[in-house]
């Protein structure tokens, strides 16, 4: 074999190298390119899901500034969740704490029967100890009472009215209608002995000063239709109208749901005590207040930690909340959810979670 002979085949050697290594060069390059393609797809989507958080979390910003707007502007005191307004800062009340006894739910049922059947003046001094006390911390009362016209029951509510007054505390009426003049369900049905009695009961409340809302219960094992509702809301007198608010106890909060399609008029209670029924009811319906309580606490601190893990699983916004109760022991009743109780040095603050020391308890 000759020198060119071996240096031709040298050559093509070379070049098939060189062609073989120029192939693995675009082979490494179209899989650059197609990993840069999927980098780019990739950066876009990321980029894509930037801008929903950020669109979201300027969401939650105007949220959050119209909260703390409103409730500035209404001088509201500070709310540290803010899906719960400051504006309405409700406490259910109904025996004195000092004489807090059972023999009204022995007697007559209930303890809201001592509305009826006790002369209030008796009692005035323990009742104006009490709302000082809870004024310091909240701006409306839930008075529960039945539906009855006994003329001392409407002298009590007077009594009332001007003690809150006092206070500069307003009061929403919850009315629990009873069986005064029949089925407690018969009040949604106009012309019945029960609603003409509810209505006189309405009325007379929707004059005294202090009077925000009144609340009417709705709910029984057999029958949970909204519709049942509206049809009372609309029987309404118009100038009961805008008194009227419905109350839910948490076994019948299921017609809330009903009645999102109506998108009421009015407010809706829904008391929900468990974390389950907090957050699946308390997001329901625009007009709502959530009523809640922590159950056997044994310090304001306990109470404060129980109450914050249930406010924290409210949903929606602007929610009112309305805390049950401030005392409850020794009532005939046996549930414990008192949100204050005598041997205390502090009052809870659910709304800024804070403890207000307490000199002189009653």
């Amino acid at each position: 074999m000759n020198v060119a002979r071996v240096a031709t085949i040298v050559s093509l050697i070379v070049a098939a190298a060189s062609l073989f290594t120029v192939w693995l060069m675009a082979l490494n390059l179209s899989s650059l390119e197609k990993e840069l393609r999927e980098l780019r797809e990739t950066l876009e989507e990321v980029e894509d899901t930037r801008k929903r958080l950020v669109e979201r979390i300027r969401e939650m910003e105007t949220l959050l500034n119209q909260s703390l707007t409103h409730n500035l502007t209404a001088g509201a005191s500070s709310v540290w969740y803010p899906v719960i307004s400051g504006d309405v800062r409700a406490l259910a009340y109904i025996l004195p704490s000092r004489v807090c006894d059972p023999r009204w739910r022995e007697s007559y049922g209930d303890r809201i029967y001592f509305y009826v059947y006790e002369d209030l003046n008796s009692y005035k001094e323990f009742i104006r100890e009490d709302f000082d006390l809870i004024s310091r911390v909240y701006n409306t009362l839930i008075v529960v009472v039945p539906a009855e016209d006994r003329e001392l029951f409407y002298s009590n509510l007077r009594l009332l009215d001007s003690l809150a007054s006092e206070k500069s505390l307003k009061i929403f009426w919850a009315i629990f209608p009873k069986w005064k003049y029949g089925a407690e369900w018969d009040y949604l049905y106009p012309g019945t002995r029960m609603n003409k009695l509810l209505l006189e009961v309405m009325s007379y409340l929707s004059n005294l000063n202090s009077t925000w809302l009144i609340a009417v219960w709705y709910g029984w094992r057999d029958r949970a239709d909204p519709r049942e509702v509206i049809s009372f809301y609309e029987s309404l007198p118009e100038k009961l109208k805008p008194f009227y608010a419905l109350w839910l106890d948490q076994p019948y909060v299921e017609v809330a749901r009903g009645l999102v399609e109506h998108d009421p008029k009015f407010l809706t209670v829904t008391e929900l005590y468990s974390e389950a029924a907090i957050s699946a009811y308390s997001g329901m319906l625009k007009r709502q207040m959530i009523v809640t309580g922590y159950y056997g606490a044994r310090s304001p601190e306990d109470w404060l930690s129980g109450i914050s893990r249930k406010l924290s699983l409210v949903k929606g916004f602007n929610r009112y909340l309305g805390v049950w109760i401030y005392y409850d022991l020794n009532d005939g009743h046996g549930e414990e959810y008192a949100a204050f109780r005598l041997e205390w040095d502090s009052l809870p603050n659910p709304f800024t979670m804070k403890l207000i020391k307490v000199s002189g308890s009653p």
